[in-house]
């Protein structure tokens, strides 16, 4: 559901809100290795502090290919796309950026460089999608083909920026196994480094349950992923959660904890795009009210939640174009968004592509600012 050009196959503080401790220290358990494999998958340099074993992996053909193919995509998708993306969030959307904000977004699946991107300030991003978690790769892994099938998986949002769900359902319950690698690639490309990756249960009472990654045993609850990280340029660490659940409604019946948890952020923003206009649909009431009730702004494209729904409460600022939605998606056209579109001059272009229309300069985007 979420999601440059088929020549790029190769390579697309944690200060909480919460109120409960986001991992007390008992249960903290440090996967010392998870930045040193981020980095190698990320094509990076290594630290001279990094263990022997991994740095011989850089001598390997295999690995020096992929840190050339790698690196050679990822500049033209800085050129492309992400430079003048971070100009317009500079330009359009700084008061958005204020640490001791929260981010959630659902269908995001393995796009935590969209959400980075956008909203580098937050203490805490909520990403969800029907993507298994997964684990990161071993050594051993890393000496073979897994490279190749990481740029592989990456390929369709090196080229479109976003995900297609059915498609990395696929890629990632084959040789790259769930999320997890994708999102570590997106965090040490974003000048993060790992400090903690950690199971969460989100139990009855709706707060989280930490666990080290590795711990086998049963615990009930919602289970997901959560990775604390650092960036160079902010004196705390932020932290990442992502959860592997459908958001329908028929099963957010049984989820209630759920929504306790992601109603227990304050101060929290949503972020939609391509989302395959679900929440357009009746039979996803429950995370479209979370949206408009319980987060100060929003940002979107067409495919998020449906501008009517927006126009009492809400100051909404237009940006780019509106098309009709492509053709899996016919439904999902909004005829008031549409005439506002074509009438509203105050409407400021995009010089970059944004969701479905990828191929063509008619994306659009919706900040929405509750009143």
């Amino acid at each position: 559901m979420r999601k440059l050009a088929l020549t790029l196959l190769f390579f697309g503080y944690c200060h909480a809100q919460y109120a409960q401790p986001l991992a007390p220290k008992k249960e903290f358990t440090p996967l010392l290795d998870a930045d040193y494999v981020a980095r190698i998958m990320a094509a990076l340099p290594l630290s001279e502090n990094t263990p022997e074993d991994i740095k011989r992996l850089k001598r390997l053909n295999s690995v020096k290919t992929h840190y050339v193919q790698f690196e050679n995509a990822w500049k033209k998708l800085e050129a492309k796309k992400l430079t003048k993306l971070r100009k317009w969030r500079d330009s359009e959307i700084a008061d958005f950026n204020k640490e001791g904000s929260n981010l959630f977004y659902p269908f995001a699946g393995p796009d935590f460089l969209n959400a980075y991107l956008l909203f580098p300030g937050c203490d805490n991003y909520l990403l969800f999608g029907l993507e298994k978690i997964g684990k990161l790769p071993t050594l051993n892994q890393l000496k073979g083909s897994y490279l190749y099938s990481l740029r592989k998986a990456l390929a369709i949002l090196m080229n479109r920026n976003y995900f297609i769900t059915r498609d990395m359902m696929h890629k990632l319950n084959s040789n790259v196994k769930g999320v997890l690698p994708l999102v570590a690639v997106f965090m040490a490309r974003t000048d993060n480094k790992i400090l903690s990756v950690q199971k969460v249960y989100i139990q009855k009472d709706g707060k989280p349950k930490y666990v080290a990654f590795d711990d086998n045993k049963y615990y009930s609850g919602i289970k997901g992923v959560t990775i604390e990280f650092k960036n160079k340029n902010r004196d705390l660490p932020q932290r990442m959660f992502y959860f592997g659940t459908n958001f329908v409604d028929a099963s957010m019946r049984n989820k209630k904890h759920l929504v306790t948890f992601i109603k227990s952020f304050q101060n929290k923003m949503t972020f939609t795009k391509s989302a395959s206009y679900l929440l357009h649909g009746y039979n996803f009431s429950t995370i479209r009210n979370i949206i408009l009730n319980n987060t100060s702004a929003v940002v979107q494209d067409d495919t998020g939640v449906p501008y009517r729904f927006y126009k009492n409460k809400w100051e909404v600022k237009l940006y780019g174009k509106y098309a009709r939605p492509v053709r899996d998606f016919k439904y999902g056209f909004q005829r008031d968004l549409n005439q506002r579109f074509r009438t509203d001059k105050t409407i400021k272009p995009i010089n970059f592509t944004f969701g479905y229309h990828w191929w063509t300069d008619k994306s659009s985007i919706l900040v929405c600012r509750k009143k």
